[in-house]
């Protein structure tokens, strides 16, 4: 573990990624995870062009937020656990996951499996030595 911490290093992770999808209509969207679900717990705040929050909400049943401010330009959502999301008006909703993410946990799980076995053997070669015999 102390090699996994000096010589990785620290990345910031996340479990899932939280997206914000305008909806058709005009004063509706959704807060969404990239798997399809969504927190009823998360709330979200919108800003005007000057920086200045106009409205504030909680999602609704289905995940969607509704909002009825023609000068809406800025969102943030915020699940309360660490997740959080922005989106400006106009701009391209882009949803995508890291590939890098599975060659990361992959690895890591190697780690694991390489210093079981390494302890494994060790012991095993431990219990050979004192009793003279393969002892399973």
């Amino acid at each position: 573990m102390i090699f996994f911490f000096l010589f990785i290093g620290f990345h910031t992770v996340s479990a899932h990624k939280m997206i914000i999808i305008p909806g058709d209509d005009d004063g509706a969207l959704k807060v969404l995870y990239e798997d399809g679900s969504f927190s009823t717990r998360t709330v979200v705040t919108v800003y005007d062009e000057k920086g200045n929050e106009i409205d504030s909400g909680p999602l609704d049943e289905q995940g969607a937020f509704y909002f009825d401010h023609n000068d809406a330009h800025f969102f943030v959502a915020t699940d309360g656990l660490g997740h959080r999301t922005e989106w400006t008006v106009g701009e391209d909703v882009v949803v995508r996951s890291d590939p890098h993410r599975w060659i990361i946990g992959g690895a890591v799980f190697m780690v694991f499996v390489l210093i079981s076995l390494i302890f494994y053997f060790r012991t095993r070669k431990r219990n050979i030595n004192e009793t003279g015999s393969v002892n399973q």
